[in-house]
């Protein structure tokens, strides 16, 4: 389905706020985190990991769907389509691994939020109160962000082997089908992206 210009129009604005909001509350995380690491008081901790759960469920998640969502539906609902263009397929699989980095970063923010709730605490609950604060997360997904931000206004040119069948449907081609140079870097950069979150996951 195609979108109307004027609902276009919207879809974009709202897709243009989230993710300069995902974007922006992923960036104040970062000197937040850093001067947590290097911070020893107890009550400080508790209260910036408490607000940092609050912000990050409330805000950030929210955000980060929303700039999802409505990149696909404009995807969908304009000519580019959603797996025709490399620029947009890289987009999609970029937001979707930032948004994974995400949840996992919150399920572990969430859970050290419980333990500062607690009144008292074990120094082993200190620890993990310690550990559950990094820059790890938060700076892939700025990253990872930013690259889909690019991609998203350079618009860089090549088209998948599905968007070319579609193109010759249109047009009659006798054209053969190339794959850009850029493709096949992005390409290797994705493997190894998948591969850096795998092992963090999996040492983490």
């Amino acid at each position: 389905m195609t979108l109307s210009p004027s609902l276009r129009k919207l879809v974009l604005t709202i897709h243009v706020i989230t993710t300069m909001g995902w974007l922006g509350s992923a960036a104040a995380y970062i000197p937040i985190a850093v001067y947590l690491l290097n911070n020893q008081d107890a009550d400080m901790i508790r209260s910036a990991i408490q607000i940092m759960s609050l912000v990050a469920n409330f805000i950030v998640v929210p955000v980060a769907f929303a700039s999802l969502l409505t990149g696909v539906a404009l995807s969908l609902g304009t000519k580019w389509g959603l797996f025709r263009h490399y620029w947009i397929l890289f987009k999609l699989l970029f937001t979707v691994i930032a948004v994974f980095m995400l949840v996992a970063y919150i399920l572990e923010l969430n859970h050290a939020a419980s333990i500062a709730s607690k009144s008292t605490w074990s120094s082993t609950e200190l620890s993990m109160l310690k550990d559950s604060i990094h820059i790890v997360h938060p700076s892939g997904g700025l990253l990872i962000v930013l690259v889909a931000t690019v991609l998203s206004v350079y618009k860089p040119k090549g088209m998948t082997r599905y968007g070319w069948r579609k193109q010759l449907e249109i047009k009659s081609s006798t054209e053969p089908y190339t794959t850009p140079r850029w493709i096949k870097t992005v390409r290797s950069a994705v493997i190894v992206l998948i591969a850096l979150i795998v092992t963090l996951i999996l040492f983490n």
